[in-house]
């Protein structure tokens, strides 16, 4: 009886390893068969890796910035080539998107990172975009889709936005010619309504004559004064004070007439600055060509 038990315990034991080691054995080309597809999100023993962003891209509203979205790692004994994809459909207008779907080759423990941007019109609502990407991966033997990363936009308007423009936007300009230019700085308040003092400066620069005339203002009081400006050469400074409500944008125009003497690039202005805050616009420059 005693030997009978043993017999059965023995027989059922030797079964048991039987069947550890082909399940092992199937496991394996299990994998294979899939194209590493299974084993591909795994962690460490991953055929391809990737490192997707950890934190939303902060984005303002009327600015866009580049990022890079994911970097990808070719962990296989062969080379593999890749792009990426990414789905736009949930971005609100006025926000877009893009990912570099360059088609790349990595050789085993090359990896390549791959850019990313976003793009935010100035009327965006705040909040948090995602755009899920999708790496498709291709190698001789199989091919993989991974579908775990994604790049987010998080939008926040700026408290304060000072943008200059030329109406017309017209830029480009011949030499011994008068022109009639209007610069337009735009000012939006997106804090609490109050009063409001923004500085300009435009330069006198050798090889032109701006003669700038008064600013026009769509509110507030705008004042010009010849003088030395903080870039140590005389000039016409602009200063404006005006009360800005809450979301309210207001306009300051300033006409001037323009010669150009000389075939290159000219400063218009130094770029406004909002007084009490680091806030400044941009520049203006303009290119002109010609001569005699």
């Amino acid at each position: 009886m005693v030997s009978m038990r043993k017999f059965i315990l023995i027989t059922t034991f030797l079964l048991g390893l039987l069947l550890i080691v082909g399940s092992s054995g199937n496991f394996r080309a299990y994998t294979a068969s899939r194209s590493a597809e299974f084993d591909v999100v795994s962690g460490s023993d991953s055929y391809i890796a990737y490192r997707c962003l950890s934190e939303p891209v902060p984005v303002n509203a009327s600015s866009g910035v580049e990022f890079t979205a994911i970097t990808v790692e070719n962990l296989m004994d062969r080379p593999i080539t890749f792009h990426v994809e990414g789905d736009y459909s949930a971005l609100p207008d006025g926000l877009s998107g893009s990912v570099n779907g360059s088609t790349y080759t990595l050789e085993p423990g090359e990896s390549a990172a791959i850019g990313g941007s976003f793009s935010a019109d100035d009327d965006v609502d705040d909040g948090t975009y995602g755009v899920p990407l999708t790496v498709y991966a291709e190698w001789d033997g199989g091919s993989a889709e991974l579908k775990d990363c994604s790049m987010y936009a998080k939008v926040e308007k700026p408290t304060y936005v000072l943008r200059k423009a030329i109406v017309g936007d017209v830029y480009n300009y011949t030499v011994w010619n008068w022109y009639s230019i209007t610069l337009q700085l735009n000012f939006t308040n997106n804090g609490p309504e109050g009063d409001f003092v923004i500085k300009d400066f435009i330069p006198s620069q050798r090889g032109a004559l701006y003669v700038p005339f008064h600013p026009d203002a769509s509110s507030g009081d705008a004042d010009m004064h010849f003088r030395v400006g903080h870039c140590g050469c005389w000039g016409w400074l602009i200063v404006w004070h005006v009360h800005v409500a809450h979301g309210e944008t207001v306009t300051l125009n300033i006409p001037m007439s323009v010669i150009f003497y000389c075939p290159r690039d000219y400063v218009l202005n130094c770029g406004a600055h909002l007084c009490g805050t680091d806030v400044v616009s941009n520049k203006i420059t303009v290119h002109v060509t010609g001569g005699r």
